[in-house]
C-alpha cells in the first residue's frame, strides 16, 4: 500500500471535524474505526516484512532474483518505518491531550 493509498484510507475513516462527536457513540465509533485501520496497516507491514524474509532465504538458496530481493526489502523497510512515524506522532497527540487536561 503506498503512501497516498494510506492517506486516502485515513481521510475515509476520519469523522467529520465540524461535530465529530455528536452524534451517541460517536466517540465509540471512531475509535473502533481507528483501531481497525491499524490492526489493517500493522498486518500489511507484517506480511510485507514476511515476503521480504521468504525473498531473502529463496536467494540465499538460489531461487529468488536479486532485485525482487532488494525491491521487497526496501518495501519492507520503508513500511515498517512509516508504521514507526504513525506510533510516535499518534504517542505525540496522546501527550499532548494529556497536558491539556
Amino acid at each position: 500500500m503506498t503512501t497516498a493509498a494510506i492517506a486516502e484510507r485515513l481521510r475515509e475513516l476520519t469523522p467529520s471535524l465540524e461535530r465529530p462527536f455528536d452524534a451517541p457513540g460517536a466517540k465509540d465509533a471512531a475509535g473502533a474505526r481507528f483501531a481497525e485501520m491499524m490492526a489493517e496497516l500493522v498486518g500489511q507491514v507484517n506480511e510485507k516484512q514476511n515476503l521480504a524474509a521468504d525473498n531473502a532465504a529463496g536467494l540465499a538458496r538460489g531461487e529468488v532474483d536479486m532485485m525482487e530481493t532488494v525491491v521487497s526489502l526496501n518495501e519492507a523497510d520503508l513500511s515498517l518505518r512509516m508504521m514507526m512515524q504513525i506510533r510516535d506522532r499518534a504517542i505525540d497527540a496522546y501527550e499532548r491531550v494529556l497536558r491539556t487536561l
